[in-house]
């Protein structure tokens, strides 16, 4: 499908906006991950001679003023987090969410050789367009934290030790997978913080866990944020402190330091699902 050393093209659906001191000090969402992009594609193009490295542009669609993408134009489509509830779609004023739901179901549907993306919110929106569940968790989910992987997971991700240590921001989450997707990680609150979709030449096969390459791959998702950083978690806790409470928000801001596997392993992840490696 993809050529090594090729132009890749990815529209990035913009579902909200950082909160002013993040925007100041770190940009807006396209920098953001037009950062997570391009430092987890450096180590895999110095792997490569200078005529056979890859190259992207990342273009942003604000989905809450409907603008969308000719996606025929874009190798992939990645879905950005959002304070916004996703599960509440159906209600006034959510007409933007409804829409984005079915958008990515049609892409996921009709689109095959278009890869998805989906990060937090955008994890949820999948969810949601494609017969999963999305609902409220007890309690928020936060900062710098070891998600347990699936075997499945681990192969995806390629971390051995089944670890993968991810800033989380969340309260609502997805306890239900839709069918034939596969989860990759957990966490202590939530089963599913993480899926895959495998194209359909390879999701009707019996996978044994090793007997795939990560370009078999259709939809990606993280309930964390790949694109974080310890500033990033920092800003945001400080941010929502009113609305987490003081003990989670110390606590959080304790672990903000701790390793944090977003570019290196689902950066990386992401490139090699697009055939990057």
């Amino acid at each position: 499908m993809f050529e090594p050393g090729t132009h890749r093209r990815i529209a990035l659906l913009i579902c909200d906006v950082p909160v002013d001191t993040i925007r100041e000090q770190h940009g807006d969402y396209t920098r953001i991950f037009g950062t997570l992009l391009e430092e987890s594609l450096k180590p895999i193009n110095e792997s490569h001679p200078p005529d056979s490295q890859t190259t992207f542009t990342l273009e942003p669609f604000d989905v809450r003023a409907q603008v969308y993408p000719n996606e025929d134009e874009y190798d992939a489509i990645l879905i950005t987090g959002s304070a916004s509830t996703a599960h509440e779609y159906e209600q006034p004023g959510r007409e933007w969410m409804k829409k984005l739901i079915e958008y990515v179901r049609a892409v996921a549907t009709e689109k095959p050789q278009i890869k998805i993306f989906g990060i937090c919110f955008g994890h949820q929106i999948v969810a949601l367009a494609m017969g999963g569940t999305c609902v409220r968790n007890t309690r928020f989910e936060v900062s710098a934290t070891k998600l347990q992987l699936t075997e499945l997971g681990k192969r995806v991700y390629g971390v051995e030790s089944g670890v993968l240590n991810i800033h989380l921001m969340n309260r609502d989450h997805v306890p239900t997978e839709p069918p034939s997707f596969h989860v990759l990680a957990s966490s202590s609150q939530s089963p599913n913080h993480g899926m895959v979709l495998f194209s359909q030449s390879e999701s009707s096969k019996d996978l044994s866990h090793s007997n795939f390459r990560l370009t078999d791959i259709h939809i990606l998702t993280s309930q964390g944020h790949p694109e974080f950083t310890d500033s990033i978690t920092r800003l945001l806790l400080s941010w929502r402190r009113e609305i987490l409470g003081a003990e989670l928000v110390h606590d959080g801001e304790s672990r903000a330091g701790n390793q944090n596997d977003g570019i290196a392993v689902i950066g990386k992840a992401i490139w090699g699902v697009m055939g990057v490696d």
